[in-house]
């Protein structure tokens, strides 16, 4: 009998513990080496398995001072907390406030995380690694960045590494090589602009911080793999002319400037993958655009990241600057929309849109499995064409072949805008394959705010 009551206590106590799953070897938990310079958090303290991980601050300071037209943001900060680690299984999650948490949310909503308060603690399980973006009170949010192991690691004198281990770095400019790994280790801080023009097989990758900005043009094969960009100054990644590359597990915060922060750009590129990233910008978070006339935009693939569109930002877009022709062949798949903000020069920002300001025939361009949380300022959804002359002196172009299957939008005070400019520069053939808003089924243009002018065509729903 003793011995049933033995037990019976142990599995309550495994169930009381039930956050944490640090009895498990294959459970495992990196917390990463504290850079030297940054900022440890005032806000929160974060455990993961009973570890403590790092949380650091950064950011810029009152939006008020930044964008002082944008009414809403006013008196809110625009630093961001950051706990970044690597884990391989389910992880347990226990997050401290300096005061007792009266209100929560944690994003992605269709993560469906379950999570308790306790005091001034929020308690949570993830299965494994993931990134998440926190909502507590009115503290500045928290992303916690869960990363996957790394896998055979370059290691300090390989041949063809540059690396950077943990520490500061001021290096100022890093000039890509072909055939050349830069290496940012957990730990490092690199305070640096990248640049690299006509390279070959090129990887930026680890799990470090780069401070600073990327160019990069006529490159094949580009990795980039991994790292925590940050940037004050111009788009974060401009990749232009650029084949064969892809972006995976990039973590992205563009702060302190008024626009013009844009997260990863993909500028005439063809085959370009943005994979299971993170971008909180000022700008938009992904911009594919095409502006060089005499190069095209084919096979971008958008899959698998969360997006927070903060001061001036949509999600994804195409555009504005769309001079090449054809830009085609456009895949957004399986993402989280958090934020998309702010006004701009077609009356404000949306959840994701094609602006083609420019000559451009935009065909084949495909979204699905997409999800839109509620905080959407100005526009669900934009498909338009302009004069052209927002960005330049050009002709208008046309927008031809959009379907958008199984997506979510949850704001259902948002319009949707569908715009064609002439009958010879329409919006046309459009699909709204299992769309809803606000939980309901799109079975008709009746069914939301839609505002569609007299050149677009060919509009359909499928439910």
């Amino acid at each position: 009998m003793k011995r049933i009551y033995f037990y019976s206590f142990l599995l309550t106590g495994i169930i009381s513990l039930g956050f944490f799953f640090s009895c498990n070897p294959k459970n495992s938990v990196i917390p990463y080496p504290v850079p030297s310079g940054l900022v440890t958090s005032p806000d929160f303290k974060v455990e993961v398995n009973g570890t403590d991980v790092w949380v650091e601050r950064v950011g810029g300071a009152d939006m008020e001072q930044q964008n002082p037209n944008a009414v809403i943001y006013r008196g809110e900060l625009e630093d961001m907390n950051i706990a970044a680690f690597s884990c391989a299984g389910p992880m347990g999650i226990k997050v401290t406030a300096p005061e007792n948490i009266r209100s929560f949310l944690i994003r992605p909503k269709n993560r469906n995380i379950q999570a308790k308060v306790k005091g001034k603690e929020l308690l949570f399980n993830i299965p494994g690694p993931q990134k998440l973006y926190l909502e507590i009170d009115s503290l500045p949010h928290l992303a916690i960045f869960a990363d996957p192991t790394e896998d055979n690691p370059p290691k300090e004198g390989d041949a063809g590494v540059v690396y950077y281990g943990p520490g500061k770095h001021d290096v100022g400019q890093i000039d890509l090589q072909s055939n050349q790994t830069v290496y940012i280790a957990a730990g490092a801080i690199v305070n640096a602009r990248v640049r690299g023009r006509d390279l070959q097989n090129v990887r930026i990758t680890g799990r470090g911080i780069l401070q600073g900005n990327v160019r990069i043009s006529g490159t094949t094969n580009l990795m980039v793999d991994g790292i925590f960009i940050r940037n004050t100054s111009g788009w974060t990644n401009t990749l232009t002319d650029c084949r064969n590359c892809i972006y995976s597990n990039v973590k992205v915060f563009s702060y302190g400037a008024r626009w013009g922060l844009d997260g990863i750009n993909p500028v005439s590129c063809r085959n370009f993958t943005i994979d299971n990233c993170f971008m909180r910008c000022r700008d938009d978070c992904i911009a594919i655009k095409s502006m060089n006339p005499d190069l095209k935009v084919d096979s971008i693939f958008v899959t698998n990241n969360v997006m927070v569109g903060w001061a001036c930002s949509d999600g994804v877009t195409l555009g504005f600057e769309l001079n090449g022709s054809p830009v085609q062949n456009v895949m957004v798949r399986n993402c989280d929309i958090l934020y998309a903000r702010s006004g701009g020069m077609t009356g404000g920002h949306s959840g994701f849109s094609i602006v083609c300001d420019g000559p451009a025939w935009v065909q084949n361009i495909r979204y699905e499995d997409i999800r839109i949380e509620e905080q959407i300022e100005f526009k669900n959804l934009e498909l338009i064409v302009t004069p052209g002359k927002y960005y330049g002196d050009d002709p208008p172009g046309h927008i031809k072949g959009v379907y958008m299957k199984n997506i979510s939008w949850e704001n259902t005070e948002k319009p949707f805008i569908i715009s064609g400019f002439s009958p010879e520069n329409m919006v046309e053939d459009v699909t709204f394959d299992h769309c809803s808003v606000g939980g309901k089924i799109l079975t008709d243009t009746a069914d939301a705010d839609f505002i569609i002018n007299e050149f677009t065509k060919d509009i359909k729903f499928i439910y």
